[in-house]
């Protein structure tokens, strides 16, 4: 048998020998042949040709359904841009409930445009409850603190024109597809702009949480990797950039910060240390020959669990103690680590399937020892950048283009999936 490949799809050919060529041989394998070719055609017509004709065929390589939805999204904002998009909003003071500002029309308009208004013949004389409703789902959707105020970064994202938003949906789908061609199963999926981590089961989501990423001159990096341990009550080795320019500092100006944190001092042979017997002023950015070490506990940078996967730049996600960062709506503040705001969930759920109970978990948490458990079947993970998705409603949402890598937006698909003709970017 001779094997015609067709994307993913392998047809059987047949293969006739002179010994047995017979009539009615060769007319049950002419048979054969026929239908390959014709599966190839269909193939083909489902490929490059079904949306020109009207008819849906049987679709062997589909889409994930985010890439579906972002190419669904695609359409109803170029339906918005040749409608015209949408009017600019002109600066001015902070429209709030109860304002009446003659920029309530222009506003009206705008939400409208997007749906995030319905499009009706109400007339708004103020911002009344249901304007504000509007401008609070806008701003969630956009990744802004939904405070239902317009200022300057509300009014900043509803003056995005509509073509820059589709530039960020091309982008978004050709990124997605590089995301979701290797990773149909099971894996978790940190999106940057988005300061989300999920956790996909068997192609959908399944768990989502807040992330904290790396400040802008931090930038958490983009890869993919498996998660193979999880670390319960983490020591932390302080980077040593982080220990002579971010703690030195400190502990120059409060003589009790190393023993409130519980930091431990080590030397160059790694001798533990007694840091009242050490002259801090004599060291500074250039000068640091130690290693400071912060043992498990409450005020650990790492929090109480952490999670491992190989990678060149030092990067894990962990806990932290620093909750409070969670409120804000952009949350660049790392060191290129991501910072996960519910971590004890996320642990639960990898550990469950080596048979680990909460129950069990809870006392290892409360022990405060440190345990390293590698885990049976690892966990794939990738950290991606997606600065537009949508979510199952069909409502798109937006993200600040915070590591500004949406410059050059990928070029904008005509139509359905083509593979040969659309590159894509990962």
């Amino acid at each position: 048998m001779l094997a015609l490949r067709s994307g993913k799809n392998i047809v059987a050919w047949p293969r006739i020998s002179r010994s047995e060529f017979t009539p009615a041989k060769f007319s049950g394998r002419c048979i054969l042949a026929l239908l390959g070719v014709l599966y190839l055609f269909s193939a083909a017509l489902t490929g490059a040709h079904a949306q020109h004709i009207g008819v849906r065929l049987p679709a062997f390589d589909t889409e994930d359904p985010q890439v579906a939805q972002l190419t669904e999204a695609l359409q109803r904002y170029r339906r918005i841009a040749a409608a015209g998009g949408w009017p600019a909003i002109p600066a001015g003071p902070t429209i709030g409930p109860g304002s009446l500002d003659p920029r309530l029309d222009a506003l009206v308009t705008r939400l409208r445009a997007t749906g995030d208004l319905a499009n009706d013949d109400r007339a708004f004389n103020d911002y009344d409850d249901v304007l504000e409703a509007a401008v609070r789902r806008f701003q969630a959707r956009h990744g802004l603190e939904a405070d239902a105020l317009v200022g300057r970064a509300t009014l900043r994202a509803l003056n995005v024109p509509v073509e820059t938003r589709i530039g960020q949906i091309c982008t978004s789908i050709e990124r997605a597809r590089a995301v979701y061609d290797e990773h149909r199963t099971d894996f978790v999926l940190v999106n940057i702009p988005a300061f989300e981590a999920t956790l996909r089961l068997r192609g959908k989501p399944d768990w989502t949480t807040s992330v904290i990423i790396g400040e802008k001159d931090d930038e958490t990096p983009l890869f993919t990797s498996e998660i193979h341990t999880v670390v319960v009550n983490p020591t932390w080795s302080v980077p040593r950039s982080i220990a002579s320019e971010d703690l030195l500092p400190k502990i120059q100006n409060d003589p009790g910060f190393l023993s409130r944190g519980a930091y431990d001092v080590l030397d160059a042979g790694g001798l533990r240390v007694d840091p009242a017997a050490v002259d801090w002023a004599a060291f500074n950015l250039h000068h640091f020959p130690f290693r400071l070490v912060q043992q498990p506990g409450p005020r650990n940078e790492l929090g109480r669990v952490k999670f491992l996967f190989a990678n060149p730049y030092g990067v894990c996600m962990h806990d932290t103690p620093s909750k409070y960062l969670f409120a804000y709506a952009s949350r660049a503040f790392s060191h290129g680590c991501i910072r996960m705001e519910n971590p004890l969930d996320f642990a639960a759920h990898l550990l469950a399937k080596d048979g680990w109970t909460e129950e069990q978990l809870v006392a290892q948490l409360a022990s405060g020892e440190t345990l390293s458990i590698k885990l049976a079947e690892p966990l794939p993970i990738v950290i991606a950048y997606l600065t537009a998705r949508v979510d199952n409603s069909g409502t798109v949402f937006f993200y600040r283009d915070v590591y500004e890598r949406d410059a050059r937006p990928a070029e904008c698909p005509p139509g359905p999936r083509d593979r040969h003709r659309v590159p894509v970017s990962r």
